[in-house]
């Protein structure tokens, strides 16, 4: 495993030790993933991630780097090709640290219209670069719009998404559903 990658680890597995909200954590998590962002043999073997998504479909897959066998976090990698987006969704109860290593993109905000069945309103865009963290707490509805350029975001989840339900919203029906979060698939980094 890459040194900075095992240091990550290491300083979360600290966080689970001595912080027991959740919130907190992974607030504290930030500076943390904002290291392993600017890691030169990192950024230098992303280059080589295959990206595995079929938007088209509506399928998606993260690289699965690490999964903690004691606290279940979770450390990933999203790919996306120039214009792939993905669907409107939240991570259901999942906490969520999003860094962008390479590539940008728009990260868009939403929230329930109140009073509307399934309606939803935009609440905010914002124009992401190398080095940005987004914070998703549980339940926060949002989606990601790729620029022209190759984005990864490394991720780090309170678990797995791959088997815990999320919800994807489809405005354009007025439609929710319940699915699992994106396919795991195990990649090592050596």
């Amino acid at each position: 495993m890459l040194p900075a990658m095992q240091d990550f680890i290491e300083k979360m597995r600290g966080l689970y030790e001595s912080t027991a909200d959740d919130a907190e954590r992974f607030e504290k998590a930030r500076p943390y993933l904002r290291e392993l962002l600017e890691d030169p043999e990192l950024k230098e073997r992303a280059e080589t991630w295959p990206s595995r998504n079929d938007p088209d479909k509506g399928y998606y897959e993260n690289l699965l780097f690490y999964e903690d066998p004691d606290y279940g976090f979770v450390l990933n990698a999203l790919i996306k090709e120039p214009g792939e987006d993905t669907p409107i969704h939240d991570h259901g109860r999942m906490w969520t640290v999003y860094g962008v290593l390479k590539g940008g993109e728009t990260v868009r905000r939403y929230k329930r219209v109140p009073g509307a069945k399934e309606e939803l309103e935009t609440v905010g865009d914002r124009e992401v670069s190398p080095g940005y963290i987004d914070f998703v707490p549980p339940g926060e509805i949002h989606a990601e719009y790729n620029g022209p350029a190759r984005t990864v975001g490394i991720i780090l989840r309170s678990g797995n998404v791959g088997t815990n339900p999320q919800t994807w919203y489809y405005p354009e029906t007025g439609e929710r559903l319940q699915r699992f979060g994106p396919k795991q698939i195990p990649y090592e980094l050596d």
